[in-house]
């Protein structure tokens, strides 16, 4: 299994032989300038693209012009699936319970934000889980905050690597939270401590109610720096 962070939420997946390109956001990559920096024909050298949402700037108008419009994209509703049908993509399946693909089962899971502290089922986007007969499974969270079936899924799939969305706040929806905040990557970590934890989304900027640093420093204080990981722009991970 190799993982190697592009940008905000969007990252690549080697997975049982099969690339996943994760939510693709592909404005403002420079081209080779640096070795940290994921070249255009590497993020479309890939199997099939995984929309777990189309909110906040994923699948962004430059990933939309350079993906092929035949390329195999799974996305999460039939309204995602309108909006990039109405770009021409062709080649577009609705996530399930029981979609398979390859030699995978690639399945949808719900995905939840807080508003005033209640959990409440995000329509706008799902979780994905990916397993095969004799691997353990990947389990992509998607922009979910913590939630009590979270734990159901853990306990029976038991995956190797989360991938998860930190904390951020939407102002125009009355102050509601989208992704994890440090109490809730920590109670994800406590519930299956034998998992990579991979964080996401994250940053310094000012839509981020914590700050990545302020993330780091909070696992780092809480000795879960071994398996929560802050991956930069173009770091990659073997697992």
């Amino acid at each position: 299994m190799i993982y190697r962070q592009i940008q905000r939420n969007s990252y690549l997946l080697d997975y049982a032989g099969q690339r996943f390109l994760v939510d693709p956001v592909m404005g403002g990559l420079e081209k080779g300038t640096s070795e940290n920096v994921v070249k255009f024909g590497e993020l479309l050298d890939v199997d099939a693209v995984i929309a777990t949402h189309l909110t906040g700037g994923t699948f962004d108008s430059e990933a939309r012009r350079l993906i092929p419009r035949g390329m195999k994209v799974f996305v999460q509703n039939e309204l995602d699936a309108d909006s990039l049908d109405a770009d021409g993509f062709s080649n577009l399946e609705i996530l399930t319970e029981t979609t398979e693909f390859a030699h995978l089962s690639i399945r949808k899971t719900p995905a939840f934000y807080h508003v005033g502290g209640t959990a409440e089922k995000n329509e706008k986007s799902c979780g994905v889980l990916i397993s095969h007969p004799v691997l353990n499974p990947a389990y992509l969270a998607g922009e979910s905050a913590w939630y009590d079936g979270m734990k159901q899924v853990l306990k029976t799939w038991k995956p190797r690597l989360i991938v998860v969305s930190a904390e951020f706040s939407d102002t125009e929806k009355g102050g509601s939270r989208f992704g994890m905040n440090r109490e809730e990557l920590a109670a994800l970590h406590l519930s299956f401590p034998r998992a990579r934890i991979i964080t996401t989304g994250c940053t310094d900027e000012t839509f981020s109610t914590v700050s990545r640093r302020e993330l780091k420093q909070y696992v780092e204080t809480h000795r879960m720096e071994e398996s929560v990981w802050f991956p930069k722009d173009g770091e990659e991970y073997r697992l």
